[in-house]
């Protein structure tokens, strides 16, 4: 009996060490690879919009750990002309292994199949992330698609926060 105490004791401590970021602000790097729906209404050479909906699996990168093991739903759009664009926009709900959520929204810019790049910021969110705040920067690099009407990315986010 002892022992099965002893080890729910340590299972409980390294998941909450590892999923769990205690700290009240600092830096973060997550990275993850992004599957969604996507529309698209095509005009030909380049000239387009896409309005897209998926989800994200992240892990905490460069010996951070806020966001560690989190689930990412967004939604988002843009408008290209001649194949690049400036006018991404879109919102993030994030859901956090304790259970706790938070928003976000960011803006972004690039080429069709090539890598875009952009920024955003934290809005809210809910338990102890309910006064986050904090700025980012995304960096994506879309991936050729495994099935039509999809569209697939590898992401990478890094900024900062505070919880107060």
């Amino acid at each position: 009996m002892l022992r099965k105490m002893l080890m729910a004791f340590v299972m409980t401590v390294f998941s909450s060490a590892t999923f769990g970021d205690d700290a009240s602000s600092g830096k973060f790097a997550v990275e993850g690879f992004f599957a969604g729906t996507a529309n698209f209404l095509d005009a030909g050479n380049g000239n387009l919009t896409v309005t897209y909906d998926g989800v994200m699996g992240v892990r905490a990168i460069d010996g951070t750990t806020f966001g560690d093991m989190s689930a990412w739903h967004c939604a988002g759009s843009l408008t290209a002309f001649g194949g690049k664009f400036d006018n991404e926009i879109g919102i993030c709900k994030i859901q956090f292994a304790d259970g706790d959520t938070a928003f976000m929204t960011y803006v972004g810019s690039g080429a069709l199949g090539k890598p875009a790049s952009g920024t955003g910021r934290f809005i809210g969110g809910t338990g102890k992330y309910e006064k986050i705040s904090g700025e980012l920067t995304f960096n994506r690099q879309s991936l050729e698609s495994a099935k039509d009407g999809y569209v697939q990315a590898y992401n990478t986010n890094s900024g900062t926060y505070s919880l107060n």
